[in-house]
């Protein structure tokens, strides 16, 4: 008896990743993968994140594409249990919808920290009040922690940062709690969360891993630093106070309209009041629901989060026919790229993400 065998139906998820990583696609990104990061490992990881935050397989699975080739381009890792980077789906204030984010982890900014070739370690660590803290910042500086690993530590009071280099010398960056939340407070993620925007944050979720992360940070300013290392915290700095969480003015992005002619006058019956030209408008109420007035309604609100993403079409198309890293230089000086989007700082950061991911395939 002949037997039929069913044809296997692709998952949700594996359909998700065929959107992210077609075969096409899939070369060009792990093409310009480093030597230490091996393809089906790096796929793996992106798998175990989806699964992890299935939240992200409603997203555009253009812009996630964008997110992990700058993940693959720093060559970190996106499985959550390594801590090294994530995805999340993070608030766009100007697009009002979610949409993909990488940020790096703690344990990212130390492997790419490790790779300038000067330090042999660098970590965190939190502090609790009953801890032994012996701190010198004099001229020979000195920090001895010392916790009791089994007893009762108290409550906890705050973080540091140390790096040692391979001469011998070392440096550290104390952080309270107050400093942590000060930085917190200031991020977008954290501000679109509490105005319940996003249902999660890293804040939310993992705040020490997110203050030993910030202790770090602090830190680099003043270690040597890997072009992958300054590019992570470039990447971190536009997650953090970015344009995601919070909707930037558009009258900042867009060219003044021209003036409105006057109306032809109206009997004080049929009179109807209307914003004119250069009137104050309140955000929150619209965004409350409130019914728009005339002046908003004509305005095309979506404009400017359109026109931005056609345009970042066009530097992608334009970076995908470049064939040498001169030809790169050449298309995103032709497109004046940076001054384009120099209102628009989130869409500028995926922009040099593919310039880098471009250049990457092409060493």
């Amino acid at each position: 008896m002949n037997q039929v065998v069913a044809a296997h139906q692709p998952t949700k998820l594996e359909r998700f990743q065929m959107e992210i990583l077609p075969p096409d696609r899939k070369g060009e990104l792990f093409s310009g993968l480093p030597s230490h990061i091996k393809p089906e490992r790096f796929e793996r990881n992106l798998a175990n994140a989806l699964m992890q935050n299935p939240g992200l397989m409603e997203l555009d699975p253009r812009l996630v594409f964008r997110e992990v080739s700058k993940a693959a381009a720093l060559g970190l890792y996106l499985d959550p249990q390594l801590g090294e980077a994530y995805l999340i789906a993070a608030w766009n204030g100007k697009a009002k919808r979610k949409e993909p984010q990488l940020r790096i982890g703690y344990r990212g900014l130390i492997k790419l920290g490790r790779q300038s070739g000067e330090i042999s370690m660098i970590y965190a660590h939190e502090v609790h009040a009953n801890d032994v803290l012996d701190v010198d910042q004099g001229a020979e500086k000195k920090l001895i922690h010392k916790p009791d690993l089994f007893g009762d530590r108290g409550l906890l009071v705050g973080y540091y940062a140390v790096v040692k280099y391979k001469d011998g010398d070392f440096d550290f960056e104390p952080l309270t709690i107050e400093q942590a939340h000060t930085i917190r407070n200031r991020s977008d993620g954290w501000r679109a969360y509490s105005e319940g925007k996003i249902k999660s944050t890293p804040w939310a979720t993992d705040e020490v891993e997110m203050s030993k992360k910030t202790a770090i940070r602090r830190l680099t300013k003043r270690i040597p630093q890997s072009p992958e290392l300054a590019e992570a915290i470039r990447i971190e700095d536009q997650a953090e106070h970015g344009s995601l969480g919070h909707a930037a003015p558009t009258a900042a992005l867009e060219p003044p309209k021209p003036p409105t002619p006057p109306a032809p006058p109206q009997s004080e019956s049929n009179a109807v009041l209307e914003p004119q030209q250069g009137d104050i408008v309140d955000a929150e109420v619209v965004e409350a629901g409130e019914p728009e007035t005339a002046t908003q309604a004509d305005a095309p609100a979506e404009q400017t989060a359109f026109d931005a993403n056609a345009f970042l079409d066009q530097v992608e198309k334009a970076l995908e026919r470049a064939e040498t890293p001169e030809a790169v230089a050449e298309a995103w000086d032709e497109l004046d790229v940076e001054a384009t989007l120099t209102g628009d700082p989130d869409t500028l950061g995926i922009a040099i993400g593919l310039r880098k991911a471009r250049l990457g395939v092409l060493r």
